[in-house]
């Protein structure tokens, strides 16, 4: 290995521009140059057998499609290398935070700078403020090395992902990836034109999402419905992002999910799968709720009669890997019928006019204005358990919901939990379908007293926000929505009296009208009564 030697080691059939711009380059004093045309369909053998076959301690990978433009920069390129042999790759411009979808070039937090277009215009995405700016990966252009490490040919034949996963396999050695600082550009990149590949993305991703980006949980409550279940759990494992767990919880009366999961378990060592056949419904709920991997930085509900669509992940952690105030990420979702059909998409463009501007756009919003806007309404746009992403740091002590007394088979679980997020950090919203919600009859909300339940729960919400005070602030908003609640809840009880039914819920509802009434005249107190109804250990799927 000759350590005062430069190889420049420059692919692609057309080369000859930038070939002719490296001839113009200065050699540090003391070093020598070569330069190496390489090219052939496979990437990453071509350019591994450049590597093998010069001597040159320092190597640099070029793209035929830029051109060099300060003509001492290998000076200072064999600088940065002297001050820290932990550097292995040096680059003009990389991905401080690699996409989810691995592309390096169109990453959103990005570093450095290029010429490029016939006007030779400057992309500067900035953030180098020293020497150079550790990156997860840099721009394959231009990637200049001090030590040899060859390129995976078994996953990055060509050129989508081959230069990423080279930059992984150095920091897999313990080298840091750097773009260095540059007063002037360095390169000019004549096409920016990087088709990507997606036949190499799953393998790229497979191999290195583990290492890169961080741990979803994916909780799976599960009871008698294999064929659904089945949907759901390939809905995950079909993700476009893997770097996830998947965590089932089976209550079922018989074993026909636990004879599916064998191959799963089998096949796939990311599912873990607990049997507990003597569970009620409240019971498997609560098992699956206290689970807790302290290496999960997301975590995701899935009810086993809805699923995911593939990008759900890619789409909802790139969100909250370059937002850290986004305390949940949620989407618009399918409603589907028993056969999987779409019957709409929800929510609609409208909800109501005062907050449908505000809502329905692909972006940020406030925490504080997100949950106003779901007490104004009384609806739930932000969704079902399935639908929202949430980082965990901000729920309360890894539990679902938001106080003490909202614990257990609470029917607002999501809301309530969802106002806990909320009032730690902001909403994401966005506005295309990424998951889908199946309706059908045998589900929790089509109990014949659920809309009583679902009243008497909207109470304890409205309780325990005005103790909190955060999301209403003035008794005028309070006044509003407790006779907003009156209203719905009292069409509800009339309708249940129409259907003839009885029992502790409507007894509770009764009492939970009269309790609200009263709040409007007792200075806003809101005293409910105890939260009684019917128990329901008889029905124990979801």
């Amino acid at each position: 290995m000759d350590e005062k030697k430069i190889a420049l080691i420059i692919y692609g059939d057309n080369s000859g521009e930038a070939i002719k711009s490296a001839e113009r380059l200065s050699a540090p004093d003391g070093y020598s140059v070569e330069i190496i045309p390489a090219a052939g369909e496979n990437k990453a053998e071509v350019l591994n057998a450049a590597m093998k076959n010069s001597d040159a301690k320092f190597k640099i990978y070029a793209d035929e499609k830029i051109s060099f433009k300060q003509n001492n920069l290998l000076t200072d390129v064999i600088r940065i290398f002297k001050s820290d042999e932990k550097i292995g790759v040096i680059g003009t411009s990389g991905a401080i935070r690699l996409s989810t979808h691995g592309d390096c070039f169109t990453s959103v937090k990005r570093c450095g700078k290029i010429l490029s277009g016939k006007k030779k215009d400057l992309t500067d995405w900035g953030n180098v403020e020293k020497n150079f700016c550790e990156v997860e990966a840099a721009d394959g252009f231009f990637l200049a090395t001090q030590h040899d490490i060859s390129r995976r040919e078994d996953i990055c034949r060509k050129s989508s992902f081959g230069d990423t996963s080279l930059c992984l396999e150095f920091r897999r050695q313990g080298y840091k990836i750097v773009v260095v600082r540059q007063k002037k550009a360095w390169l000019e990149l004549r096409e920016k034109n990087f088709a990507i590949d997606e036949t190499e993305q799953p393998e790229f991703l497979s191999e290195y999402s583990g290492e890169i980006f961080p741990l979803v949980s994916v909780i799976i409550p599960t009871f008698n419905r294999p064929e659904w279940f089945k949907i759901a759990l390939d809905s995950v494992l079909n993700q476009t992002y893997k770097n996830f767990e998947i965590v089932v919880v089976d209550n079922g009366t018989d074993d026909k999910t636990e004879i599916l999961m064998k191959d799963y378990l089998e096949k796939y060592s990311c599912i873990k799968y607990f049997r507990k056949p003597g569970f009620n419904a409240n019971e498997n709920w609560n098992f699956a709720r206290q689970y807790n991997n302290p290496d999960a930085e997301f975590v995701n509900w899935l009810m086993d009669d809805d699923y995911f669509y593939p990008k759900k992940f890619e789409k909802m952690v790139e969100v909250m890997r370059n937002n850290p105030d986004v305390s949940m990420v949620s989407s618009k979702r399918h409603v589907v019928d028993e056969n999987g059909k779409i019957k709409e998409l929800f929510p609609p463009s409208t909800i109501n006019p005062q907050w449908d501007e505000i809502l329905f756009k692909t972006g940020k919003i406030k925490g504080e204005i997100a949950g106003r806007a779901m007490f104004a309404t009384g609806k739930n746009f932000i969704g079902e358990p399935t639908t929202a992403l949430l980082r965990k740091k901000f729920l309360r002590d890894n539990d679902l919901c938001r106080c003490d007394d909202e614990e257990g088979f609470f029917p607002l679980i999501d809301i309530s939990t969802w106002l806990q997020l909320l009032s730690q950090g902001n909403l994401y919203w966005i506005a295309e379908p990424l998951s889908a919600f199946r309706q059908h009859k045998k589900q929790a909300s089509n109990w014949g007293e659920s809309n009583v339940i679902f009243a008497i729960c909207w109470a304890k919400l409205y309780q325990t926000e005005w103790r909190e005070k955060f999301f209403i602030k003035s008794t005028d908003e309070l006044r509003q929505i407790i006779a907003n609640w009156i209203g719905h809840s009292a069409k509800k009880l009339l309708e249940s009296y129409e259907l003839h039914l009885v029992g502790e819920g409507i007894t509770t509802l009764e009492k939970t009208l009269e309790a609200m009434a009263r709040a409007l005249h007792n200075g806003y107190k809101i005293e409910l009564p105890p939260r009684i109804y019917e128990k329901r250990d008889d029905i124990k799927n979801f």
